[in-house]
């Protein structure tokens, strides 16, 4: 876990690079009308959400609040 989080700004930018990645091949996609573009988009809209929600709770401060 602390190498993870000693490389949070490498997977933040993977991250983006993913994003990014995928947002090109739907709009690629949506230009040449392919069918099953509604599939792909949904497929990937969800794995990507939830490598961001992933990413999102390991880089968290999970750390009980002081009373």
């Amino acid at each position: 876990m602390t190498v993870l989080l000693m490389n949070k700004s490498l997977l933040r930018n993977g991250l983006l690079g993913i994003s990014f990645l995928y947002g090109i091949a739907i709009a690629i996609m949506a230009i040449l009308g392919l069918d099953g573009i509604g599939v792909f988009a949904a497929v990937g809209g969800i794995v990507v959400g939830a490598l961001w929600a992933v990413y999102g709770y390991l880089g968290s401060d999970r750390r009980p609040m002081d009373a």
